[in-house]
């Protein structure tokens, strides 16, 4: 293992340099952090000659490490990497780069990633993002592909790279915070037009009695509509900033799928929607660690979703199931079901179906999605149009 903290002042051949110059350009034009994120992927492997890349931001509210991208096929969003015992972990905590020529052998090396990847990592080299803030998180490569070592030019190139990517991701979560306002205050407009509209028509003396109690319910329903979309605001700016805390408490998922089915019962009974539970084996007096209140303002949201777009006289199953050290947690219902250009947009901010009458903020499912990945889950929908739709969220057991 070679420290790298003074590596910077090597100096960059012209290709290289002019090469950086086009991503720099690159990264400072993109917004989108999906698309900027594969930029910084493929430019770190191309600088270095290398078989992976990939990139851990730390995450604020539990202090862990996650994939934010990776050059690998596997999904490793859901999967975290600790401060203590990881060499991402050592770059963070001491801003020092690292070039390390047998992984295996050091002992901060986080061998979990390996096995979840079913790959052996040799040689590495990380470097720490840097913004005003301090160390946001670490850029990694792993392998040359001519199983060389990694060199200290190398080094150099990777942490000019990784300067320009943490200046740029920290401008696409500002510009994606923007966004956010100028999409809240578009949303807020209907509503506060209406009630200007309906408080214009009840200052006239000469508006009928009829048409006064109808512009009174108008205003009943869009000061709770406007009520809502606060709350929903509020939730969403609090989870993405990290300023929401999720408790970790002992939980019953029995307890929080019977509060569900009495919270609801009467928005199905006015539809003939029944609503059953199903609780798999061993689960019944199982607890999972979590937020009570947050789990069950997740499930709450999904089975209201389910019996104002069921059919009439439908059904609503709440399942779960335990399966190698997760819990499952199914609503399944028998509506129309949904298609698959719409499934790949449901978890995006305020993204409503086309033709649904969705009347909502249309930040219930990225809210449930945030709240659910705080939790260390996941959360995935399979639909068939015709049939129904299920929603499934994947929460981890407690170890015992």
């Amino acid at each position: 293992m070679t420290s790298a903290k003074n590596i910077t002042s090597t100096v960059l051949d012209g290709r290289n340099l002019q090469l950086l110059l086009e991503i720099g350009t690159l990264l400072s034009s993109t917004h989108r952090l999906h698309d900027l994120l594969a930029l910084v992927m493929d430019a770190a492997t191309t600088l270095t000659h290398t078989e992976f890349a990939s990139l851990l931001l730390v995450n604020q509210r539990t202090g862990l490490l996650y994939f934010t991208a990776s050059t690998h096929d596997v999904d490793l969003e859901s999967f975290e990497v600790p401060m203590e015992g990881s060499i991402a972990g050592w770059v963070v905590q001491n801003g020092e780069s690292v070039i390390i020529d047998d992984a295996q052998s050091d002992d901060r090396f986080y061998s979990s990633v390996d096995e979840e990847l079913n790959n052996v990592t040799h040689s590495m080299i990380a470097v720490p993002l840097t913004n005003r803030t301090g160390v946001i998180g670490t850029l990694e490569v792993l392998n040359k592909l001519d199983g060389s070592s990694y060199t200290e030019r190398e080094v150099s190139l990777l942490e000019t790279l990784a300067s320009q990517a943490a200046v740029a991701i920290t401008n696409a979560y500002l510009f994606d915070q923007s966004d956010l306002l100028a999409q809240v205050m578009h949303e807020i407009k209907t509503p506060l037009m209406a009630l200007t509209s309906a408080s214009e028509l009840l200052s006239r003396p000469e508006l009928p009695k009829a048409q006064q109690t109808a512009v009174i319910g108008m205003i009943q329903r869009e000061t709770k509509r406007l009520s809502r979309m606060t709350k929903d605001f509020l939730d969403l700016a609090r989870l993405e900033s990290g300023r929401d805390t999720v408790r970790s408490e002992p939980l019953c998922i029995r307890d929080i799928m019977d509060d569900v089915y009495h919270i609801t019962q009467s928005q199905a009974a006015k539809r003939g929607i029944s609503i059953i539970i199903n609780m798999g084996d061993g689960l019944r007096d199982g607890y999972i660690i979590g937020d009570s209140d947050k789990i069950k303002q997740v499930i709450l949201n999904l089975v209201s979703n389910a019996i104002k777009y069921n059919r009439e006289n439908g059904t609503v199953t709440l399942s779960t199931k335990r399966e190698q050290g997760w819990v499952h947690i199914c609503v399944t219902d028998t509506g129309m079901g949904i298609n698959d250009e719409d499934v790949k947009h449901l978890f995006e901010r305020f993204y409503r179906i086309p033709g649904s009458g969705a009347e909502g903020t249309g930040l219930g499912l990225s809210i449930a999605q945030q709240i659910i990945d705080a939790h260390n889950g996941r959360i995935k929908v399979d639909s068939t149009v015709g049939k129904g739709t299920v929603f499934t969220i994947y929460l981890p057991i407690i170890r015992k």
